[in-house]
C-alpha cells in the first residue's frame, strides 16, 4: 500500500518527516518473500532504531500491515506515540482455515497477475471497481505465490495470537462502512488497546487511502490527541 497511500504524501510533510518502507516480498524487486509478521516486525523495529532513534510519533499500517504493526507494538524495542491500523477485519475461519491456505492463496495470486476480479467478489469485499483498479496498479507483477499464502496465513490466524494488553497505548481502528468481519476484530483490539479509538470512512477497505485529503486530515487530527 506504499504506492497507494503516496497521495498523502505531500500533505503530510508539510508538517511531518514520512518514512515509507515497503515488506518483503512486496517491494518490487522480486528477489524477496514475505515470511511472517514477526519477521516484519523485527525488520521495522532494526529501521526505527536506525532511522528514527527507537521512536514514531505516528506509525499508520494498511491492510497486510496491521499484523507486523500488532506485533511491534508489542515488542516494546521501540516508542510508537500514536498507532492506526487501517482494515484489520477479523478472517478466522476456524476448521476451513487449512482449506482456505489451499485455494485462496492460488486464487488471489491470478487477481494479481490477471487484474481482474469478478463482480460477486467485488461485492463480497465491499469495493467498487474503481477502488480495486487503483489497488491493483499498486501491487507490484512479480509477487510470488510464497508471499500470497503467508500473508493470508497472518490474516487468518492473527487474532489467536495474545495482543498483550497495552492500557496506555494510543490505537485507532479505521475500517470502511462496507468492510466486513470488523465487529469480531474490533472486541479483540479493544481488549489488548483499551484507549481504543474508531473511524469509519465511507466505502470498502483501503478506500481512503485514495482520499488522500481525508487521510491525511485524520491522521494529524488523531497525532494531536
Amino acid at each position: 500500500m506504499q504506492q497507494a497511500v503516496s497521495g498523502a504524501y505531500p500533505l503530510l510533510e508539510k508538517d511531518c518527516t514520512v518514512y515509507a518502507v515497503s515488506f518483503d516480498g512486496f517491494d518490487g524487486t522480486g528477489k524477496t518473500t514475505y515470511t511472517t509478521a514477526e519477521d516484519q516486525a523485527e525488520k521495522l523495529a532494526d529501521y526505527i532504531e536506525k532511522n528514527c532513534g527507537g521512536r514514531l510519533d505516528m506509525l499508520f499500517a494498511e491492510s497486510l500491515g496491521c499484523g507486523p504493526a500488532v506485533v511491534l507494538s508489542s515488542m516494546m524495542r521501540v516508542m510508537l506515540e500514536h498507532m492506526i491500523l487501517g482494515g484489520p477485519e477479523y478472517l478466522d475461519f476456524g476448521i476451513l482455515n487449512e482449506s482456505l491456505l489451499k485455494i485462496m492463496p492460488q486464487k488471489q495470486y491470478k487477481t494479481a497477475k490477471e487484474k481482474t476480479m469478478p463482480s460477486w467478489a467485488l461485492k463480497f469485499m465491499g469495493q467498487t471497481e474503481e477502488g480495486f483498479s487503483k489497488m491493483m496498479s499498486c501491487i507490484p507483477d512479480n509477487i510470488s505465490l510464497e508471499s500470497i499464502r503467508a500473508t493470508w496465513k497472518v490474516g487468518l490466524y492473527l487474532y489467536r495470537k495474545d495482543i498483550p494488553v497495552q492500557p496506555d497505548a494510543k490505537v485507532a481502528c479505521w475500517y470502511g462502512s462496507k468492510e466486513g468481519h470488523m465487529k469480531k476484530a474490533l472486541k479483540k483490539l479493544k481488549a489488548a488497546y483499551p484507549k481504543l479509538t474508531t473511524y469509519c470512512f465511507e466505502g470498502g477497505p483501503g478506500e481512503i487511502i485514495n482520499r488522500p485529503q481525508e487521510l491525511a486530515s485524520q491522521l494529524m487530527k488523531f497525532m494531536e490527541q
